[in-house]
C-alpha cells in the first residue's frame, strides 16, 4: 500500500486490535484493525481517507461487504475543517451525528456500511465538538454491531489538546491514541507492506 502525506500527526498502538500499521519518518500515522465485529481505519492526516493506492480490498474490507459503493456517512468537521479539495461522496451532518442515530449504534449500523469520523478544529468550531453519547454510538457501531469506521485526527496545531481529547474518546478503546504532533516534512511517500486481509465473504 502508498499513502501520500505533506503534514500529519502520530499514533500510538494500544493493544493488539491493530494488525498494520504505516510508518513515515519511523512514526505511526495510519492504522488498520479489528475491534468485537468490527473494523476500524484510524489516520493522523486528513487527507489519506480514501486516498490510499492498494491492491487490497480496503474498502470493502471496511465495509464487511464485496459491494466496491459502500453506503457511507461522514461527519465531525466543521464548515472550515478539512483539506481544500477533500470531497467524498456520502451522506454528511457537520459536527454532530444527527438525532436519530444518537444512542442507536444498531439503526447506524442499519443505514451505513461505513461511518467516517474526522476530527474538526478547535480554532474553528467555536468549542463545539460532538457528545460523548454520540463518540459512544460510533464505538458501539463498530464494537457491538460490526460496522467499519474510518477515523481521522491530524498535525498539531491545526488541532488543538482539545481536540485530541475528543478523537481519543473513540480511538483509544480501539486501541489506537492520537499524539499531539506535528510531522512536517513536504511531500513524502510511504510504502507499507503487509498481508492483505481476506476479502469478504460474498
Amino acid at each position: 500500500m502508498t499513502i501520500d502525506s505533506q503534514q500529519s500527526g502520530t499514533l500510538a498502538i494500544l493493544n493488539q486490535n491493530t494488525f498494520a500499521t504505516a510508518e513515515l519518518q519511523g512514526e505511526i500515522v495510519y492504522a488498520l484493525g479489528n475491534a468485537g465485529p468490527g473494523r476500524f481505519i484510524a489516520t493522523a492526516d486528513s487527507s489519506l481517507p480514501f486516498n490510499e493506492q492498494s491492491d487490497c480490498p480496503i474498502r470493502e474490507w471496511l465495509a464487511g461487504s464485496p459491494d466496491p459503493n459502500p453506503k457511507l456517512f461522514w461527519w465531525g468537521w466543521g464548515d472550515s475543517d478539512g483539506p481544500a479539495n477533500w470531497n467524498y461522496p456520502g451522506d454528511s451532518s457537520g459536527i454532530h451525528l444527527p438525532p436519530q442515530y444518537v444512542g442507536n449504534p444498531a439503526q447506524l449500523a442499519a443505514d451505513y456500511d461505513i461511518v467516517m469520523y474526522l476530527e474538526g478544529s478547535g480554532q474553528f468550531d467555536g468549542g463545539d465538538q460532538p457528545t460523548d453519547e454520540e463518540m459512544q454510538t460510533l464505538l458501539e457501531y463498530v464494537t457491538v454491531h460490526g460496522g467499519g469506521a474510518y477515523i481521522s485526527s491530524e498535525f498539531a496545531g491545526y488541532l488543538k489538546p482539545a481536540d485530541y481529547a475528543s478523537v481519543n474518546r473513540v480511538l483509544m478503546p480501539l486501541g489506537v491514541e492520537a499524539l499531539e504532533v506535528n510531522l512536517n516534512w513536504g511531500d513524502v511517500n510511504g510504502q507499507i507492506e503487509f498481508t492483505c486481509f481476506p476479502a469478504p465473504v460474498g
